[in-house]
């Protein structure tokens, strides 16, 4: 059977990367370029896409940029000791994540 990969969002909390490992069947892998990803059947990522995770922040983006996209995005705010996170889907907190990298590209003129 062909494997597919999806991208694990920088931020995932490790114990949620290990439950959706096991609940979906997948395996972890590392490209040759240095990036995590998930891989698994096509029907076990995108079940996992739904899976419900919190994403602690970086530094880097304003509090402006954060509300922006809690506000386009159906994922909410909150705080915990290793700073703020995004909780949500897997899906929506990657939808959110990009585009906060895109707001700082262009606020940074990258």
């Amino acid at each position: 059977m062909v494997k597919h990969t999806m991208r694990v969002i920088s931020g995932l909390q490790p114990k949620q990367a290990d439950e959706m490992i096991d609940e979906y069947h997948l395996n972890m892998l590392q490209s040759n370029t240095g990036i995590i990803l998930f891989e698994g059947e096509l029907e076990d990522l995108r079940r996992a896409t739904k899976h419900v995770v919190d994403v602690t922040l970086p530094p880097g983006p304003t509090v402006t940029e954060i509300k922006a996209a809690v506000d386009k995005y159906d994922v909410q705010l909150k705080q915990s000791d290793v700073g703020p996170q995004l909780h949500g889907t897997y899906e929506e907190i990657n939808n959110a994540v990009n585009y906060i990298v895109d707001l700082m590209k262009e606020r940074l003129d990258i």
